[in-house]
């Protein structure tokens, strides 16, 4: 993998960011969802 510590600091770094990124946009994803598909009661 990385040779460097700093590169390795950056690998890991960026690692953590696409995992919180990716939780995220999956979040907000499901809001999506939630907010525009909900079934609406019948009257």
């Amino acid at each position: 993998m990385a040779k460097l510590s700093h590169t390795s600091q950056t690998a890991i770094a960026v690692t953590f960011l696409v995992m919180n990124l990716s939780t995220q946009i999956s979040r907000l994803f499901y809001a999506f969802l939630y907010l525009f598909l909900k079934p609406t009661p019948f009257l």
